[in-house]
């Protein structure tokens, strides 16, 4: 009686044991097939524009920088975009590198950074009939980011290109006048073929930009 009692307590032990072993390899089976975690994405900007501070001129006739907008862009995406040039054009995104904001953003400070370094900068929240000196009205400056991505052309080989258009209006009584517009493209060469250096070649075609729009302003001043 005794030993069979003994038996039927070591069969349950052993039924038991198994149940469990069981149990764990269902949970680990389970928690192979589930989705990882997505793996955080490197961030980039496009560096300062300036390394120094700089005494604003109050001299010259300020510009106001209006809102930078992107119709080549996705709205408000900080997707880093590239495109194989020689297979099929189509553009495609970074899976784990993104801008820290939107290029919009981005390039409007390392716009204003760059300009402010010759003439007085305005944001869109100063009031044009305030800032009226005379019969003259602080000039307003829109541009409009039509391209922005890194371009390979194999590879191995790739190009940070950036296209803009920026109108140049002067405000007045009797409406706005326009004064100038132009198309600013810089192709620069990636120095890795990665986003990396997709990263690097934008922020450097972008402060060639920004360096040749504060040149061209000054033909308007």
């Amino acid at each position: 009686m005794i030993a069979a009692q003994g038996k039927r307590h070591i069969m349950k032990k052993s039924i038991s044991m198994k149940a469990g072993l069981l149990m764990a390899a269902v949970l680990l089976s389970a928690c192979s097939v589930l989705p990882k975690p997505p793996a955080t994405a490197t961030l980039y900007d496009l560096g300062p524009a300036i390394s120094k501070p700089v005494d604003l001129p109050v001299g010259k006739r300020p510009v106001m920088v209006a809102a930078i907008t992107g119709q080549g862009l996705m709205p408000g995406s900080t997707a880093m975009l590239y495109r194989f040039a020689n297979v099929d054009q189509q553009l495609r995104a970074y899976q784990e590198a993104r801008w820290s904001r939107p290029i919009e953003q981005l390039f409007g400070l390392q716009l204003r950074q760059q300009l402010e370094q010759g003439r007085p900068i305005l944001d869109t929240e100063f009031s044009l009939s305030r800032m009226r000196a005379g019969d003259q009205y602080p000039l307003v400056l829109r541009v409009d980011i039509e391209n922005f991505e890194q371009i390979f052309q194999d590879a191995d080989h790739s190009k940070g290109v950036v296209q803009l258009r920026a109108t140049l209006v002067e405000p007045g009584v009797g409406g706005d006048k326009l004064l100038a517009q132009r198309t600013f493209v810089s192709a620069i060469e990636a120095p890795e073929a990665n986003a990396a250096g997709g990263a690097k070649a934008l922020a450097e075609a972008s402060r060639a930009l920004a360096g040749e729009i504060n040149n061209w302003l000054r033909h308007y001043e």
